[in-house]
């Protein structure tokens, strides 16, 4: 028999407006422009259109007002910002959306994060990691992206969580390169990590599949890995998207530039963190590797 949380039934035009939270932030201003590019209505789920994650008792109530027939929920707290934000915004806040969700029968795509395996065999398996592998965080950011992961889950079984990687863009510098591009600007080193492997995912293919995920694959559950095809050391990685974004080569190689190892710097830096993409590639969504993307969009 079938499983249908891999169905890709497809259901065109059947949902019209699609609510999402974490509009202001990186992911989130390309996932307003995804939804009206595909045909349907944005619906802002933040502050400033009166919806509350961190207040539950009025949060049904702007849910409703709002009426979303499906909902993205990508807002988090991630690295960089105070970890005493992490509980809140990571755990709880998707939990009560979900409840909320699961109640007025309103699809939910959840956006969640690589940062939930330890990316080392001394921690259980290292990758790459298949769609819905058992978590092991070693970090806090990971540990409340996997309890809110497992609470939105338990909450709404027909929510989708997608785990993703690291997300660029080149509209605009992702946070970590336009941070490296200020340090190298002023003269100040950066260290680049040699050991710790991502699948970066670019935001436009991110963006379309979880506007996918929201609507026409609307019968997916469970769990998906959705990220970039092409596995890339940190290094390997920031050191193309600097060059995309103007830093020379002579600066590349220079004594600012430093090559380490996230290993012998803190425990609490996943490493292989590869992600197999069985699902994705079943539903036909998009995951192009960080060179097939330069290929396309040169500057």
């Amino acid at each position: 028999m079938p499983d249908p949380s891999a169905d890709p039934v497809a259901h065109p035009g059947s949902l019209g407006r699609i609510g999402v939270t974490g509009l202001s932030g990186y992911l989130g201003q390309r996932l307003g422009l995804a939804v009206r590019a595909a045909g349907y209505q944005l619906v802002d789920l933040g502050r400033g259109a009166g919806v509350d994650l961190a207040e539950p008792p009025t949060l049904a109530a702007a849910v409703s007002a709002l009426g979303p027939d499906a909902i993205i929920h990508a807002a988090a707290a991630n690295p960089g910002r105070p970890e005493a934000s992490f509980d809140a915004s990571n755990r709880a806040a998707p939990a009560a959306l979900a409840r909320t969700a699961a109640s007025m029968g309103i699809r939910l795509v959840h956006v969640s994060t690589d940062s939930v395996f330890s990316g080392t065999v001394l921690h259980g398996r290292a990758g790459p990691y298949p769609d819905g592998a058992p978590v092991s965080p070693i970090n806090h950011y990971g540990e409340t992206k996997a309890a809110g992961e497992a609470a939105v889950l338990a909450a709404h079984p027909g929510t989708v969580s997608v785990r993703t990687s690291l997300i660029y863009g080149l509209h605009e510098p992702d946070r970590g390169t336009a941070e490296f591009v200020r340090r190298l600007r002023a003269g100040q080193p950066v260290r680049l990590f040699v050991d710790a492997i991502r699948q970066p995912v670019w935001v436009e293919a991110l963006a379309a599949g979880l506007v996918r995920l929201a609507t026409e694959l609307a019968s997916v559950h469970g769990v998906i890995n959705l990220a970039g095809s092409q596995a890339l050391d940190r290094a390997a990685f920031a050191r193309r998207m600097l060059r995309y974004w103007g830093v020379s080569e002579e600066v590349l190689s220079g004594p600012l530039v430093a090559d380490v190892r996230a290993s012998e710097v803190s425990a609490s830096v996943p490493l292989d963190l590869r992600l197999e993409l069985r699902r994705a590639g079943e539903l036909g969504l998009d995951c192009p590797g960080v060179d097939e993307v330069l290929a396309r969009h040169p500057r």
